[in-house]
């Protein structure tokens, strides 16, 4: 009894349970899966009473994911060589993986950001290259329809859609609001919506680039600048790092993103190893004891950033959210002289101490992303290689505004304020090495109420962190703040 207790107790701890109904109506899938696996049981909407149906255990590893059309189970799923996904098929009566057959594989370093079903077609949502795509599968002849998106997109907004005829959808960017598009399947053409045409295409510029990291590997980059700016090696920069998880950078629509380029700024967004923007593989060669490639991806972005005339260190400033903390913290204790400013919101600092603490809510189900210290030795001198809390040492840090959470569970408190002691202590210290006329950094922690592990866009925190920007890079704000209330209501 007690055995089973402690199994159960894992279980609901270590993976989450989602429930989904495919887009036929005739199935409620109940998906039980973490970052690395999943399981997922079937119930039939023709008999709802009957046991639920096991699709294939879970197997660690492999992830997958299931939809239906005319009594044939479409499986999205990374099993097999190479493993990144590809799309599988089987009939519903005869589930299990041995049944699978191939149906479609993507192109090498390819992130399936999503996929929808329809009566006559399949149509995936891809990112390749560093470019949105999305392919149109016509299910009678298995034929294959590319299209290839306009250059400025950056992110796909999925619609709720039942009509059989067409798939909408909304594509944007962080400094574009979002905008409608259509594929019409009878036509088979994307239509757009019309109407006013955002100024911002006229005005500005999206720069796809790459960066060679220490082992060689290219590393990409997305780049917006205002469109007749001069000499950008004097242009304020703000990078943007996350790099966790399988996750890609977010770059939907943000107004103080598009005001910052309006003014004058230029914003690069650095898709390290540990995300997922090339694939599953991408994220491999970023998580556990790979953990420092996206260290050194992130330093060689800035880097390549500087050499090729975007911006300079003492111009320079860094933005991190959540896990992406954990990078942006490293590459302050590690190369600070790359940066003049750094945000951060929620971000995870302390991962040793965190990870060592198996009583907080997530740390079982965060083993597969940073390694086990409290078991694993190799695990924990790893992480103390990078761990921000762990690597402060009395030097000139970049100023550092700090948006923190007062119960927010996902990245405790506690963490956040231990950081900001122990940093604030190193910089005294150096101050006092450094003697008069040293100038120390702006250390800001802001303690929101609440716990809400997601950021909120209040007027309030953008102000601040807008105003922390300007402040620290002794930049006039006055025109950006004029331009951000056109979006926000103060």
């Amino acid at each position: 009894m007690e055995q089973g207790m402690e199994d159960s107790t894992y279980f609901i701890r270590c993976y989450f349970v989602f429930l989904y109904l495919t887009k036929d109506s005739r199935f409620l899938t109940l998906n039980i899966m973490n970052k690395m696996t999943s399981e997922v049981w079937l119930i039939d909407g023709l008999s709802p009473w009957d046991p639920p149906v096991l699709i294939q255990k879970r197997i660690h590893g492999v992830l997958y994911y299931v939809e239906h059309r005319d009594d044939e189970l479409y499986i999205l799923t990374n099993v097999g060589e190479p493993t990144e996904f590809k799309l599988m098929r089987t009939a519903a009566d005869a589930p299990a993986i041995m049944n699978w057959d191939l149906f479609f594989t993507m192109k090498r370093n390819t992130k399936v950001v999503d996929l929808d079903m329809f009566k006559d077609h399949c149509v995936l949502f891809l990112k390749h290259s560093n470019l949105l795509y999305v392919n149109v599968i016509g299910l009678a002849d298995d034929s294959v329809r590319s299209l290839k998106l306009p250059p400025w997109a950056c992110g796909f907004i999925m619609e709720t859609n039942s009509d059989p005829k067409n798939c909408p959808f909304q594509l944007c960017s962080p400094i574009r609001p979002p905008k409608y598009y259509t594929y019409k399947f009878a036509e088979g053409k994307l239509f757009e919506e019309t109407g006013h045409e955002d100024p911002i295409t006229k005005t500005s510029r999206v720069l796809r680039m790459e960066a060679k990291s220490k082992d060689g590997k290219l590393v990409p980059m997305t780049i917006f600048h205002k469109m007749d700016s001069e000499d950008l090696q004097k242009k304020p920069l703000l990078v943007h790092v996350y790099g966790a998880y399988g996750m890609d950078l977010k770059m939907n629509f943000r107004p103080e993103r598009r005001v910052l380029v309006d003014d004058g700024w230029i914003l690069a967004y650095c898709h390290v190893r540990g995300g997922g923007e090339l694939g599953l593989q991408w994220h491999a060669d970023g998580r556990l004891t790979k953990k420092l490639n996206g260290l050194a991806d992130l330093e060689a972005c800035i880097k390549t950033l500087h050499s090729q005339g975007f911006s300079q260190p003492s111009l320079t400033t860094l933005s991190a959210f959540s896990a992406g903390g954990v990078l942006a913290g490293a590459l302050c204790n590690a190369k600070p002289e790359l940066l003049r400013a750094v945000t951060l919101e929620a971000p995870f600092l302390d991962v040793l101490n965190t990870m060592m603490d198996t009583t907080l809510p997530l740390t079982l189900e965060e083993l597969e992303e940073w390694g086990n210290p409290s078991s694993d030795e190799k695990h924990k001198n790893y992480i103390k290689r990078y761990c921000p809390c762990q690597n402060i040492k009395p030097q000139h840090y970049p100023s550092i505004h700090i948006t923190a959470y007062e119960h927010d569970e996902r990245v405790p408190l506690k963490g956040i304020v231990n950081y900001t002691e122990k940093l604030q202590e190193a910089i005294a210290e150096h101050a006092k090495e450094a003697g008069e006329g040293y100038q120390p950094p702006n250390i800001i922690l802001d303690v929101q109420p609440g716990g809400n592990h997601v950021i909120e866009d209040s007027h309030k925190k953008i102000t601040a962190q807008m105003k922390f920007l300007y402040e620290e890079l002794g930049l006039d704000s006055t025109n950006a703040f004029e331009d951000l209330k056109k979006y926000l209501k103060f």
